[in-house]
């Protein structure tokens, strides 16, 4: 299968390299990632006042020699299974339409991998995160798309903690390009880092869940007297009573699996307000 791994996060990260190293046994691998990490740009474009910088074209014709941190050997270089990496400078936004656009264009992938992410995301964080906003970009130009997130841990996880992430990616990932899903509807998959494999407690189809926002702001004041507010993360807490949500049965040790439409239209609202809108239109 032809495959793109995206990420946020840079060529060197773990998160990465765990998947591709899952993954490159059966599969063609691509991977593309940011230069530098770029966290919470959700589906942020690079304006054409401020162009994508010129050495991403370099960067696009370059093969990044990542065989010795993936354990491959130079046989595997060319072959099937072989992996081609790049790395941009902009928007992960950007890199997807370009790799979907222009890179990929003759040979689009079977299927997007957005993460694994340093994060989980669930409620309000679809919103902000770069690797949701890179699958719903992903899935709006007609690839089928997932994200996927475990534990957040400062500075990164180790290869060996994410294998069984990994593992429950590499032994689904035929599952998640034939499921039977709604036109631009992608995955939102969030796997609980667990010691070994067997303690993945299963799986639930979940709703995205309502949680107090993962960024808080605190005031501050500089040495010059000039306030200033100060970005942190803050423990998670579930508003929601049910036990329905992704972030419920995610702490429960589950697989939380939760469709997300890129179609943003509300249907619902259009015939609840049907009869509002002739009324309208009378007064126009």
């Amino acid at each position: 299968m032809n495959i793109l791994i995206a990420s946020n996060l840079t060529i060197r990260s773990n998160e990465v390299l765990a998947l591709a190293k899952a993954l490159r046994k059966k599969h063609q691998v691509t991977i593309c990632t940011m230069a530098s990490e770029a966290s919470y740009k959700g589906l942020a474009f690079t304006t054409p006042e401020n162009p994508v910088r010129g050495d991403l074209v370099t960067n696009l014709k370059m093969q990044l020699n990542i065989l010795e941190v993936l354990e491959f050997t130079e046989h595997s270089k060319g072959k099937e299974n072989s992996v081609t990496a790049y790395e941009f400078y902009g928007n992960p936004a950007d890199m997807i339409s370009i790799m979907l656009g222009e890179v990929m264009k003759e040979r689009p992938p079977e299927l997007v991998i957005c993460g694994i992410s340093n994060s989980t995301n669930m409620g309000p964080d679809i919103y902000s995160s770069s690797n949701v906003g890179m699958a719903m970009m992903a899935t709006y130009m007609g690839v089928r798309s997932i994200v996927v997130g475990t534990d957040f841990v400062a500075g990164g996880h180790s290869i060996q903690s994410l294998e069984n992430v990994a593992q429950f990616v590499e032994k689904n990932i035929n599952e998640f390009v034939k499921a039977s899903l709604p036109g631009y509807t992608l995955l939102n998959i969030n796997v609980p880092e667990v010691e070994n494999f067997k303690d993945i407690n299963g799986i639930k189809f979940t709703r995205m869940g309502k949680m107090n926002l993962s960024l808080q702001f605190e005031e501050k004041t500089c040495p010059a007297g000039v306030n200033y507010f100060w970005a942190k993360k803050s423990e998670r807490e579930n508003l929601l009573e049910d036990c329905l949500d992704d972030k419920c049965w995610y702490d429960k040790g589950y697989v939380s699996i939760t469709p997300l439409n890129v179609d943003a239209t509300d249907w619902g609202a259009i015939d609840n307000w049907g009869k509002v809108v002739k009324e309208l239109k009378k007064n126009v």
